[in-house]
């Protein structure tokens, strides 16, 4: 099975790391963070057509680039249903309504299971905590997934924003991630690349608990 090629564009005030996923002319993205110029233009450079956006979750540092990324090459996108709240909340009085035009894109629902990406297998995990519906994306095959702001390199996501949890959180990252093989990939929404074993290993929230 060919490799894929995975390339971190950072992206937005908050340096959220965007995943430009491709192989054999075809891409998915993962999270599309404010200001993702760049990977657009990447995109085009490399002729790639682009089959799927996943969106580990609904904040606003994830999904802000969403809609311009699709103006330019239009593809399906794909996230949790449980997340529709955190979308509601830019369009409701209180909410960050200058956000709204940001995030006025349609989606379809997803949930846990086996799919297929690039021609390769794809499993989508539920990995609640962060949000709700926070959700990772497991390539068995390439020995990568991708978290979101579930984990990072000897951290974990935060808990304190609307429907955070900090105990379901930790649930999800030793049911999900931590029984992923141990040599597993991790590529996180923010900070660097690490791996389940380093995380089993180094971990604060976790060797300490």
């Amino acid at each position: 099975m060919a490799k894929l090629t995975i390339e971190t564009f950072i992206l937005g005030p908050d340096e959220t790391n965007c995943y430009l996923v491709s192989m054999g002319g075809k891409a998915v993205v993962f999270d599309v963070g404010l200001e993702p110029d760049r990977l657009v233009e990447r995109i085009t450079a490399l002729g790639l057509k682009l089959d799927a956006v996943f969106l580990t979750h609904f904040h606003m540092d994830h999904i802000g680039g969403v809609k311009e990324l699709l103006e330019a090459h239009p593809a399906p996108v794909y996230a949790s249903p449980e997340d529709e709240f955190l979308k509601e909340l830019s369009f409701e009085a209180g909410g960050n309504r200058e956000f709204a035009p940001y995030i006025d894109f349609a989606y379809t629902p997803i949930g846990p299971g086996r799919r297929t990406a690039l021609g390769q297998p794809m499993f989508v995990l539920d990995t609640p905590g962060h949000t709700p519906g926070s959700l990772s994306y497991f390539f068995p095959a390439a020995g990568c997934v991708f978290v979101g702001d579930l984990l990072f390199m000897i951290a974990v996501g935060r808990t304190d924003l609307p429907r955070g949890s900090s105990s379901a959180l930790l649930g999800s990252i030793r049911s999900r991630i931590f029984t992923l093989p141990e040599d597993t990939r991790v590529y996180s929404g923010h900070g660097p690349m690490t791996t389940v074993r380093h995380e089993r290993e180094n971990n604060p929230h976790f060797i300490f608990s």
